[in-house]
């Protein structure tokens, strides 16, 4: 029984080996004395800082193109563009308040326009049907005499 108890030990004890996790330690080592790696991390240093500009320099753009359009659309809302106008909405773009305000009027004016726009059609699409159903009640009563 001795042999069988020890047999029966030994492969409790691989058991346990086996169930318990191994550990595995990985090194990455960047060595900066190689100069391919060096310049690779140069190189991409400034390639990031010169998008960074980039991007940056774009961003501003777009946000000009923006408020320009915004002021086109609010000079176009006036009707009118004199040299007091546009002073005027120069000085107001320099706050972010006064942006959103007339960016809700714009928005408010346009949409009226639209709703404005879609009543005429409406009204000449109803004059035109009127029209044609005048004709037709006029055949009707050419026909039935």
């Amino acid at each position: 029984m001795t042999a069988a108890n020890t047999m029966t030990e030994r492969f409790e004890n691989l058991i346990e080996e086996v169930k318990e996790p191994t550990k595995v330690e990985h090194h990455h080592v960047i060595d900066i004395g190689s100069s391919k790696i060096f310049f690779s991390l140069i190189g991409m240093c400034i390639v990031i800082l010169i998008l960074s500009f980039a991007i940056y320099n774009q961003r501003q753009a777009i946000s000009q193109y923006k408020n320009n359009d915004l002021k086109y659309r609010y000079i176009k809302m006036q009707g009118q563009a004199t040299e007091e106008n546009i002073y005027r909405l120069e000085r107001q773009f320099k706050y972010r308040d006064s942006i959103s305000i007339v960016r809700k009027q714009v928005e408010k004016y346009e949409q009226l326009v639209k709703e404005r726009a879609e009543r005429v059609e409406r009204a000449r699409r109803n004059d035109v049907k009127a029209e044609r159903l005048g004709k037709e009640a006029e055949k009707n009563k050419t026909y039935s005499r």
